[in-house]
């Protein structure tokens, strides 16, 4: 194997192990704004605040490794899936790791959540993590079922997100100081819920990674 050869390989395999890597710390991402919106730890929250600068350098990064292959290596066939499917999983990952910092700003502001409704996101923001942990390890070993039962998954969190928004609507109808916070809680629970359908998007790209195969269509096949 020739020397631009073997760094072409290289590169690939460190892409590989990027979408792993930023995929599992965005899992702690979100589970640490989670502990910091629903259990007032402040040190959770700050360390997603801290680091959110660093996770956005590796991102673009990462999706400058993933132009230049493009461009300059030109890959054939699974490579190309890989850099194709590597390259919408990190803006995936990006935006939900986007939301988690959010969230955790948001619990630096006040107290939001206390109650029942923790409990309630919590569970939310638990499906979510195990949404994105699963669509991250399917694209990493090319399981097209793992990545299937991420869509199964999603019917759990948006019954769940469905909950969480009656509650917040009967809180708004009950008053009192408690209510002051629904804002808030609405808007937690929403990036909880859109933390799923971007998990679900990276569990389409897993499955195009190992198949070609893009929402029921293979690649190079016409819309």
């Amino acid at each position: 194997m020739n020397k631009t050869r073997s760094s072409y390989r290289k590169q690939i395999d460190r892409l590989d192990g990027h979408v792993t890597t930023m995929g599992r710390a965005t899992v702690e991402d979100i589970l640490s704004a989670t502990e910091a919106v629903c259990h007032g730890d402040h040190e959770a929250g700050r360390d997603v605040i801290d680091g959110h600068t660093a996770a956005e350098r590796l991102n673009r990064s990462v999706e400058d490794s993933c132009m230049s292959l493009m461009l300059l290596q030109q890959p054939l066939a699974k490579d190309l899936r890989l850099v194709t499917g590597a390259f919408r999983a990190i803006s995936d990952l990006a935006r939900i790791d986007e939301m988690a910092y959010q969230i955790a700003l948001l619990a630096e502001e006040d107290d939001v959540c206390e109650g029942p409704l923790s409990s309630e996101l919590g569970e939310l923001a638990a499906q979510a993590a195990k949404m994105l942990e699963k669509a991250i390890d399917a694209f990493h070993t090319g399981d097209v079922a793992a990545a299937e039962n991420v869509f199964t998954l999603d019917d759990v969190a948006d019954a769940l997100y469905d909950h969480v928004r009656a509650d917040v609507v009967q809180l708004l109808r009950d008053g009192g100081e408690p209510a002051s916070a629904a804002p808030e809680l609405l808007t937690v629970a929403k990036y909880y819920e859109r933390m799923g359908d971007h998990a679900q998007s990276i569990a389409d790209w897993a499955i195009f990674r190992a198949t070609g195969a893009y929402r029921g269509r293979q690649m190079g096949e016409s819309s």
